[in-house]
């Protein structure tokens, strides 16, 4: 259905992989010296984070890529020492809940950049931008699917020095210009699209990347390799920010859970679709997408957002939206994300997603459908 969790290919090598007791029972690899193939592991996928981004150095172990927007603005205000966070209109609705979630209790102030056509207003953002807010946080492919222009949002923020996070979906990276190249600080995103089942919504696995300097203040853990006294390379936990580790007050967070086997099966499916492959799903869950959203032209359905880019994802009204969906669901069709669950604005608004799963055969039966339910 999309809104945030996608339906991509899992290679079934990954369930072979992770079913191995020694991952599985896993846990916080504690001792070096017995969790060797837990932290390289570990470190290969902070090795990939790193590539995916174009930043210097990723950590491992977030919830998912709700909580770890949450945990950038944290750093940014720590870093900063400042209680304000700028942020986008076009932030998935969950996420902001989120962040709010998290900031409640501790007199921070949140405000919002508004939207024009479905991406962030830049005048807007140049008429709220100041050096009193820590950071400001862009979602793209944004909560309706859009293509922000996030070079020119990156140079607003550091004109006003803020600093800049940037969520965005790791499988739109081998076709979109990564957060690195946007100048980002702080990029973070939701790898349940490198191998991990939708499962009604969970487990997810957070990814948190940023630069080098910001390092010491950085949540979670990051695994290093290394060599011991014999010269012999080993692999060892360099930076553990939690209270189990070090004392209370110096904590910069209390992720404790550990995500290992999430973050195990992005590494596999990764590895095992090698840059090639990931460029493919990427590339064909564009065009399948584009394909499904020029098809909906031909109906009664209108796009909301005619004019902006999108990545897999898009947004488009349609009368009775309720009794369509009902008729649609009855025939065996998920049409997508109704977006009124959300806010009462967006009544009659749909969300629709596709992948490379979803193909051309698959598109025109399901349109087929639409039509005669139409």
């Amino acid at each position: 259905m999309g809104c945030g969790i996608y339906d991509h290919y899992i290679p079934p090598v990954i369930k072979h992989i992770v079913s191995r007791p020694e991952f599985y029972t896993a846990y916080t690899p504690y001792q070096p010296e017995v969790s060797q193939g837990t932290l390289q592991s570990i470190y290969e996928y902070q090795s990939m984070a790193c590539e995916l981004f174009s930043m210097e150095i990723a950590n491992a172990s977030m919830y998912d890529g709700a909580t770890a927007t949450a945990e950038a603005c944290h750093m940014a205000m720590s870093l900063k020492n400042k209680h304000k966070i700028l942020l986008s209109q076009g932030l998935h609705p969950t996420i902001k809940e989120v962040i709010h979630t998290y900031l409640k209790g501790q007199n921070i102030e949140c405000e919002t950049v508004a939207l024009k056509n479905g991406c962030i207003d830049i005048e807007d953002l140049k008429k709220k931008a100041d050096d009193s807010f820590a950071a400001f946080v862009l979602q793209t492919p944004n909560f309706f699917g859009l293509i922000e222009n996030g070079e020119e949002i990156g140079k607003i923020a550091k004109e006003n020095k803020m600093m800049f996070i940037v969520n965005q979906n790791p499988m739109s990276l081998p076709v979109l210009k990564p957060a690195g190249k946007m100048g980002a600080d702080i990029a973070v995103g939701e790898a349940q699209v490198f191998g991990i089942s939708q499962s009604f919504g969970g487990p997810l696995l957070g990814m948190f990347v940023s630069k080098k300097e910001f390092s010491r203040s950085m949540p979670g853990r990051i695994i290093a390799r290394t060599t011991d006294k014999n010269s012999k390379e080993g692999f060892v936990m360099t930076l553990q920010t939690r209270e189990q580790h070090i004392r209370r007050e110096k904590a910069t967070s209390n992720i404790c859970t550990n995500e290992g086997l999430c973050m195990l099966m992005a590494t596999v499916y990764l590895e095992s679709m090698g840059k090639a492959g990931l460029k493919q799903v990427s590339q064909d869950s564009l065009l399948s997408a584009h394909y499904l959203a020029q098809q909906m032209a031909k109906t009664k359905a209108k796009l909301l957002h005619p004019e902006s880019e999108f990545f897999n994802e898009f947004a488009v009204k349609m009368e009775n939206l309720d009794k369509v969906y009902s008729k649609m669901k009855e025939r065996g069709y998920l049409m997508g994300v109704k977006l009124e669950r959300f806010s009462p604005e967006f009544k009659d608004i749909l969300l629709m997603a596709s992948t490379e799963k979803r193909s051309k055969e698959e598109i025109d039966n399901f349109m087929a459908n639409l039509k005669e339910v139409l």
